[in-house]
């Protein structure tokens, strides 16, 4: 009999390792903060358990890797999906983005990290605002995440008239202070949270920034976070100011390397792709987003260069499950092909893919002995579950990420009952309410043409 802290019993255990089996009857030991044992149930008197969580009608897997995300970014939820995405993000949010304030954006972090954990998330790896106040509710909600202060030295709201301008000064201070996060953060919570140099794109930083924030980055050991060929007007401007692709350009400023993580690569030459490729740089694909900006990125080619590659949400719906049916249905109809990706494959992107993403795959992405107990429980007791034979396809293709019912974090129970242990989630969306007129009226007089109700200027 070996004494462990926690033992997690699955209807269904899906392992995620090598061969992809599926164990039914199947349950894990968690001693402290990893994995003692992931296998089928052993005979009773094995274990001596402080604590036991039953498995009849669970289904048990690795918590999904987010390896590209903006968790305070819920604010702009449907106002780039219905019409056009790149008015939207230019016109509306582009411009709203500054006027948000630090309080505003620690409780949309709050909320969002609240969206991560019931979602089965539980590692992210962040760009955006205020990233203390992420790392501080990360730090308390329990979530794993790399997390990255988000620099560029253009005006943001002045590029939807096709202004580059470039305002060393500001890139400069937005480096200063992503590279103060590093060094107060990097290695917090006890390892959980650790922290990237966040270039923006390839077409809001300048050379002689890219050039400094990767030395920077190198000088502090950590990774690197760039958006980079996600949309034509990016391309078509590196083009004309480089002579090359976002991808060449990259390499030629001596950015690419295999710690920096690439999100998007929507437009792309061969050439391109071939740079990332010989760096060794990964690919953080987010498969929502490219279906209603009504362009797919080459995955297929992507995969045949053995790019490393994991799924991700980016912003507004963070859904693994619908992640990876958009991703086989993309993949299906582009290729024509109905086997061009299989739901193990999906399911193995958003975990262990992701986890390589980030070069944390020693440590989490699949359930073994000696990785961190970080996993989640799925509730296959719901209709659309039902019946439930329990292979890939029944999971990937039906579940919802709702069906989330227990996640753990480093042998941790961050969410019971499909709720966040560790945070005030009732208080944050109570908290949230109250600002929901203020900010529907800020987009609505930038010209948002999803919003009505008060406070909008075409609802009084």
């Amino acid at each position: 009999m070996q004494d462990v802290d926690l033992l997690v019993r699955a209807e269904f255990l899906y392992p995620i390792t090598d061969g992809m089996p599926v164990i039914p009857g199947g349950e894990i030991a968690i001693l402290k903060d990893r994995i003692v044992y992931a296998g089928p149930e052993k005979p009773a008197g094995s274990w001596r358990a402080t604590r036991t969580i039953d498995g009849a009608g669970k289904a048990v897997l690795p918590g999904f890797v987010n390896c590209h995300c903006h968790t305070a970014s819920i604010i702009f939820r449907s106002q780039t999906d219905d019409h056009a995405a790149k008015s939207a993000l230019f016109d509306v949010a582009f411009r709203m983005e500054k006027d948000v304030g630090e309080a505003e954006w620690q409780l949309l972090g709050e909320v969002g990290c609240a969206d991560m954990l019931r979602a089965g998330i539980t590692t992210i790896n962040d760009i955006w605002y205020s990233p203390q106040h992420l790392a501080e509710t990360v730090e308390r909600s329990g979530l794993r995440a790399q997390i990255a202060n988000k620099v560029f030295d253009v005006h943001l709201e002045e590029l939807r008239l096709g202004d580059y301008t470039r305002y060393p000064a500001q890139g400069e201070k937005r480096l200063r202070d992503g590279v103060a996060f590093v060094e107060q953060w990097h290695g917090a919570a006890g390892g959980r949270i650790s922290a990237r140099i966040g270039t923006h794109a390839t077409d809001t930083c300048s050379p002689e920034l890219l050039r400094e924030a990767r030395a920077e980055a190198t000088r502090l050991g950590v990774g690197m976070h760039i958006h980079a060929a996600q949309s034509l007007g990016e391309t078509e401007h590196i083009l004309a100011a480089h002579g090359c692709g976002p991808l060449e350009y990259l390499r030629d400023v001596g950015m690419l390397a295999e710690d920096v993580v690439l999100a998007h690569l929507s437009v792309t030459t061969d050439a391109d792709l071939d740079a990332v490729r010989d760096s060794g740089a990964r690919y953080a694909h987010c498969p929502t987003i490219y279906p209603r900006r009504g362009r797919y990125p080459r995955l297929e080619d992507i995969l045949a260069r053995q790019i490393a590659t994991g799924f991700a949400t980016d912003w507004m719906m963070n859904d693994p499950f619908e992640g990876m049916r958009n991703a086989l249905n993309a993949m299906r109809l582009r290729t024509g092909d109905p086997n061009a990706l299989s739901c193990e494959q999906a399911l193995w992107f958003h975990t262990m893919g992701a986890a390589r993403v980030l070069a944390l795959d020693s440590e989490i992405g699949s359930l073994e002995p000696g990785k961190k107990a970080d996993l989640i429980m799925v509730d296959l007791d719901r209709p659309h579950l039902q019946p439930y034979y329990g292979g890939y396809s029944a999971l990937v293709y039906y579940a919802k990420s709702s069906d989330v019912v227990t996640s753990i974090i480093d042998g941790e129970v961050v969410l019971a009952d499909g709720r966040p242990t560790r945070l005030d989630q009732a208080g944050a969306l109570a908290a949230m309410a109250g600002r929901v007129a203020n900010w529907r009226g800020k987009l609505g007089a930038l010209g948002s043409k999803a919003v009505f109700g008060p406070g909008c200027p075409c609802c009084g």
